[in-house]
């Protein structure tokens, strides 16, 4: 029997420690997104009482507000009463994974003639409790339920608008509610997706806590939809937005803006331009036809 080499000899445990630390590697790897999985999806950012007391003196048009939850939780926001017109017509608005929604407020000028809701998810701004797909899909349909039999606001025309992770609870009450428009901002069909497109290597399928898969709700929502995308978005590439577009069921709208990313997308003039019209040009929006633009 021929014996083996003795450079072969030398190689074949530093094969086995290079394996062995691939394998501790991925395992690692794995570990972290599996346990900090929550941290990533949900930011959680607070609010300062600066920034309360800012918005109360410079925004006394906008109610603060309160929801109780079925779970003894209170979450906070404001209602941004925004014309002369009572009942309104009113925007509820969800935000992205980052975001503390009172920004909002100051962008209630491009939306004249609308009153618009904006309430902190679980664990954001002043809202009580822990944030996660469950509660923030149930909260999104008590918030409508509340706020759709105030006598301030008109039922028939109740529009929902939601950004990146928003866009799950926009679709969720799209479905559940009869809406008059619905607007998607860098919108996706499942978390599970996107995060595939991150960690290709990462069995994220048998990791993912909250998945957020709501292009199956898509195919019950008939209102008429708008879904905006930015054309330099890596953090939800298009086409995610375009596979959940695909699967609505009512007239739909889809809107490219160029030379934007996915933090940038509501720095440009067109996409306020854009949402303004889609909500405007015709309050029922009976006549929308489907349009790509690009």
């Amino acid at each position: 029997m021929s014996e083996i080499p003795e450079i072969m000899t030398d190689l074949i445990p530093l094969l086995r420690r290079i394996v062995l630390l691939i394998i501790a590697v991925y395992a690692g790897i794995s570990g972290i997104l599996y346990f900090f999985q929550e941290r990533m999806l949900f930011h959680r950012p607070g609010i300062t009482e600066g920034r309360l007391r800012s918005i109360r003196e410079r925004f006394p048009e906008a109610e603060e507000v309160t929801v109780d939850t079925p779970d003894n939780y209170k979450l906070h926001g404001w209602l941004v009463h925004n014309g002369n017109r009572e009942p309104s017509p009113l925007l509820i608005y969800f935000g992205g994974n980052a975001e503390e929604v009172s920004w909002m407020i100051e962008e209630k000028d491009n939306l004249p003639g609308w009153s618009i809701l904006l309430i902190n998810y679980r664990g954001y701004g002043l809202s009580e409790g822990s944030p996660g797909e469950e509660a923030l899909l149930g909260d999104a349909l008590l918030i409508y339920d509340t706020f759709s039999n105030r006598e301030d606001i008109l039922r028939d025309e109740i529009a929902v608008m939601g950004r990146s992770l928003g866009s799950a609870a926009a679709v969720y009450v799209s479905a559940r509610r009869n809406l008059s428009a619905t607007v998607l901002i860098s919108s996706f069909g499942s978390i599970e997706d996107v995060a595939r497109d991150n960690f290709p290597f990462i069995p994220v399928g048998h990791m993912l806590k909250h998945r957020f898969n709501v292009e199956p709700h898509a195919a019950n929502a008939d209102n008429p939809m708008l879904t905006m995308v930015a054309s330099a978005d890596r953090i939800i590439p298009m086409r995610h937005s375009n596979k959940l577009f695909q699967a609505w069921n009512g007239r739909k709208e889809f809107v490219v803006i160029q030379n934007a990313g996915h933090n940038d997308i509501s720095a440009t003039s067109l996409y306020w331009e854009t949402i303004r019209d889609f909500l405007n040009d015709d309050r029922s929006i009976k006549n929308l036809k489907l349009v790509k633009r690009n």
